[in-house]
């Protein structure tokens, strides 16, 4: 859409529609990726190990800075949150507040169920400064019988 007929649908000032095109600039892009370390070999009562990879896409910019927000009383940084949730019995299994500028790998840990079951769990990834940036991810975990007195887990 050309600028003018933009300026003419939304009947907004030039500052205005400044105010929106920095707002949209800055708001948070971030890609994350997941994996179950050692995923195929959690037994129960066990902890399961969740890597977390985050990246932002900052577009040239060389700092996140504080958060746009005019009506603030004060620079607000952003704080983001890893969280780890069982939907089915509404348990918090693990928890993690995250500094992100660009980069971060996080690693979250919470306890196997005590019986091999094949559970399904959901990560959070969660900004306490934005709307509609929230990110939601389930996963399963396939969980084996505990290792006996004698066995190998088959972790290093």
């Amino acid at each position: 859409m050309e600028d003018d007929e933009r300026r003419e649908l939304l009947q907004m000032s030039d500052l205005q529609l400044l105010d929106i095109a920095k707002f949209c600039n800055r708001f948070p892009n971030i890609d994350l990726s997941y994996e179950v370390i050692h995923g195929e070999n959690v037994r129960a009562g066990e902890y399961v190990a969740l890597q977390v990879t985050l990246e932002r896409d900052i577009e040239g910019r060389t700092e996140v800075g504080p958060v746009d927000a005019p009506r603030y009383p004060k620079a607000k940084e952003e704080e983001w949150w890893l969280v780890v949730g069982d939907t089915k019995s509404n348990q918090l299994l693990a928890i993690k507040k995250v500094s992100l500028q660009r980069k971060a790998k996080v690693k979250l840990e919470f306890n196997a169920p005590a019986e091999a079951a094949r559970k399904t769990y959901t990560l959070y990834f969660m900004c306490d400064s934005y709307l509609g940036c929230d990110q939601e991810y389930n996963f399963t975990v396939d969980v084996k019988e505990a290792a006996g007195p004698h066995e190998d887990s088959g972790r290093e």
